[in-house]
């Protein structure tokens, strides 16, 4: 027996949305849910794009039920998307004690770096409800691609956040997976290869325990995904990268009659006077 016909036996919701629109079974919701997965999959199709993750094959998400979803792909890009939806026993959350006032900034950091200790974690980011990165770590060469990846997983998770009451949403693609997890009305996004679920659970829990008296919108949009690395300059590694860059060019001569000298000074010739 595999395993998807097993999930499907322990599902409590069985359905399938096909590339025409059409629902075979019931998503338990009034169709909400199953017209909000098409939605869903376009978004986190492109998502996979930007990071180099490649075809979008499942996504999970995690909340009063856990939702799987398995994802096909039509030559035209149309998704066929078999849904399972099991409802989930109540998490006991554990607490977390947070001495002392922390600066809002300071906190978001903190817990951007305690993300990044999770193994398999290459990237992690903030993004606020109002699409703005506020913090993020990782390999600056796959960091530029932050705001639209956050603009679409918190597009995500409000689309299923009325059905679902999802908190936690995981899409898997061909080479990895992006995570996002909602913070109030702000999201953390991670993208991660090889990690467990539990790990990364229990260090969302803590962040959301940390962040949760802090206003995230107020924090100042300071990343630029084009400065280098603190200490980069002063590593060697950075003057070779330098180095290996081409030099800007100089733009290309203008040709043509009317462009006929241009960029050129000829020296002024005296003037001769009339008779002489």
């Amino acid at each position: 027996m595999s395993v998807e016909h097993t999930q499907a036996e322990e599902a409590d919701v069985v359905f399938v949305v096909r590339p025409d629109g059409t629902v075979v079974g019931d998503d338990g919701a009034s169709g909400t849910l199953a017209g909000a997965l098409p939605y869903t999959g376009r978004l986190a199709r492109r998502m996979g794009e930007l990071v180099g993750a490649g075809d979008l094959r499942s996504l999970e998400a995690y909340g009063l039920h856990r939702l799987s979803v398995g994802v096909t792909w039509t030559p035209a890009g149309e998704g066929t998307y078999r849904a399972a939806l099991r409802r989930l026993e109540a998490r006991v959350l554990p607490t977390y004690m947070v001495v002392g006032a922390v600066d809002t900034s300071a906190a978001v950091s903190h817990c951007i770096d305690r993300v990044m200790t999770v193994e398999g974690v290459r990237w992690s980011s903030v993004v606020t409800a109002g699409s703005r990165v506020i913090a993020a770590a990782g390999d600056r060469r796959e960091l530029h691609h932050l705001a639209e990846v956050g603009n679409r997983m918190l597009a995500i998770l409000r689309s299923l956040e009325d059905q679902h009451a999802t908190g936690f949403m995981r899409l898997h693609f061909e080479a990895g997976a992006v995570v996002g997890a909602s913070l109030g009305r702000h999201a953390i996004v991670t993208y991660a290869v090889a990690t467990s679920d539990d790990e990364l659970l229990a260090v969302i829990d803590e962040v959301r325990a940390i962040l949760a008296g802090h206003d995230l919108s107020t924090v100042p949009t300071e990343f630029d995904p084009d400065a280098p690395e603190p200490g980069a300059e002063e590593d060697p590694r950075y003057d070779e990268q330098q180095a290996r860059e081409p030099a800007p060019q100089a733009p290309p001569p203008l040709v043509g009659a009317r462009f006929a000298g241009a960029g050129q000074r000829e020296p002024k010739r005296p003037r001769r006077r009339f008779g002489r």
